[in-house]
């Protein structure tokens, strides 16, 4: 028997047993479907008898249509001139009579700009100062600031060369478990290397993270011969008052990220993301904990192997671990383990 038979005499069977059970709802908790299908699938069944039951077949993928050169020309050589036009506007002016262009769709337009990267005005007109910028040399600060960044350059509050230039911190949520309570989690992610550290507590502070900060992190730096010159957190309460003081006792720099911008302290967020995804997704289903002592204990395990073992393909790493750049020697695996 074929799938697609195996599927008709399924839905068939669930017509009949509504029918047999005068419950439709009864019949579809049996066969794990929602009503909705039921009647979507009973309609079709009454308009065409059995054969409306069978799978449609697979709707074939419309080949892409490349629209030609001359027109991919026009379109892009009028975005730079008028970069404030859209899509309906440049197809209007392009083919009107005279123009370049004898036939052209806004939507025709829009998926040449699209190809191109112009979708948006805002594309267009940085493009259209990059192009100035290489004409007649104009540029602004802005158009600067991103042709930098496309370069490979960082903005100044997340750049990093070497360990403990900027340490990015945050909080995260693990949850209220039972048998645990509230629990958080408070986290720290080298820029240079992307080497983490982790702690877990019962509340948010700023007593906390200050904690965090002076017995958990600064020491792995200690121990790795880093001095922590600067910090990246979110604007947070956690991260005001009593830590604000302790950042400048310790004669480090704190700096914020921008309101409504979490992805610019994106090293920690991923690494947050990470530990929640290849650690507590998976502990949470095979371990009742009772404390948060036997969660720091898999945490630390977690993180030994994230910092020694788990190499990194990204830009800063290209493959290797957090420690090789961290520690810059062969590493012994040693972390700081003064917990409380």
């Amino acid at each position: 028997m074929t799938l697609d038979q195996k599927i008709l005499a399924q839905r068939l069977f669930v017509m009949l047993r509504a029918q047999e059970l005068g419950n439709v709802a009864e019949a579809c908790r049996q066969a794990g479907i929602s009503r909705t299908v039921f009647y979507r699938m009973r309609r079709r069944y009454v308009r065409y008898g059995a054969d409306g039951l069978r799978p449609r077949p697979p709707r074939r993928a419309r080949p892409t249509q490349q629209a030609p050169e001359a027109t991919e020309q026009a379109v892009l050589a009028y975005a730079l001139l008028w970069p404030t036009h859209g899509p309906a506007q440049i197809a209007d002016q392009l083919t009107r009579p005279g123009g370049p262009l004898t036939r052209l769709s806004a939507s025709g337009a829009y998926a040449i700009l699209r190809r191109h990267g112009l979708s948006t005005r805002w594309e267009r007109l940085c493009r259209s100062e990059v192009h100035a910028a290489g004409t007649i040399g104009l540029l602004t600060e802005r158009t600067r600031a991103t042709l930098n960044e496309a370069r490979g350059h960082r903005a100044a509050h997340v750049y990093a060369e070497r360990p403990g230039d900027l340490v990015c911190l945050d909080t995260f949520y693990v949850g209220n478990l039972k048998g645990v309570g509230k629990v958080w989690q408070y986290t720290a992610c080298d820029a240079a290397s992307s080497f983490g550290v982790a702690w877990l507590a019962r509340e948010l502070s700023s007593d906390k993270a200050k904690k965090f900060l002076r017995r958990y992190v600064m020491p792995i730096y200690r121990q790795g011969g880093h001095t922590v010159r600067a910090v990246l957190t979110d604007g947070g309460s956690e991260f005001k008052g009593t830590f604000d003081a302790a950042c400048r006792t310790f004669n480090i720099e704190h700096r914020r990220t921008r309101p409504r911008h979490a992805w610019t302290n994106g090293f920690v967020e991923r690494l947050q993301g990470t530990i929640l995804s290849e650690l507590w997704r998976c502990s949470f289903r095979r371990t009742y904990y009772t404390g948060v002592a036997p969660m720091q204990r898999d945490l630390d395990s977690y993180l030994k192997r994230y910092n020694f073992h788990r190499s990194h393909s990204g830009y800063r790493l290209k493959g290797r671990t957090p420690a090789e750049v961290f520690y810059a020697r062969p590493c012994h695996e040693t972390v700081n383990t003064n917990r409380e």
